[in-house]
């Protein structure tokens, strides 16, 4: 896979080559906690499928909670690829805001049913995995560092 450093409305994440055969990883970086929860929900996205080719067609709501941020980075990852793999939802634009600490989350995301016609389909992400999975600050940078298994 080449390396490609991108990102839905300039948030950034790029690609981390060469972790593991049967896993993609990437870190994604925002200047806010929120921002870095979104910043990865669109990398993942374009694991999955070339996000210009989904249209804003479906909102789906979501509120998670958590012992830290950590883990809380990781069930949302993770409620994004159960949405693909039970209603065949891929998403383009996500809507994060954080409270409690940074424990807590409502979420809106938009997208669209999956259409093998029409999607760019890319991988078929099964799960977050914990190697490497962290969400640190750094100076004024907040960062993940992401592994999934495809």
């Amino acid at each position: 896979m080449k390396r490609r450093v991108g990102g839905c409305h300039g948030v950034p994440f790029k690609y981390l080559p060469d972790v593991a055969l049967a896993d993609i990883a990437f870190e994604a970086t925002s200047l806010s906690p929120e921002g870095l929860f979104e910043a990865s929900a669109e990398a993942l996205t374009d694991v999955m499928v070339d996000p210009s080719t989904l249209e804003a067609r479906t909102r789906k709501s979501l509120r998670l909670s958590s012992d830290d941020v950590d883990t809380l980075l990781y069930d949302f990852l993770t409620q994004v690829i159960i949405l693909k793999d039970v209603e065949s939802l891929l998403f383009s634009e996500f809507k994060v805001i954080l409270g409690a600490g940074n424990r807590s989350l409502k979420a809106e995301l938009t997208g669209e049913t999956i259409d093998r016609e029409r999607h760019g389909l890319r991988n078929d992400v099964k799960a977050v995995t914990m190697h490497m999975f962290g969400v640190r600050k750094d100076g004024d940078q907040w960062k993940a560092t992401v592994v999934l298994d495809i």
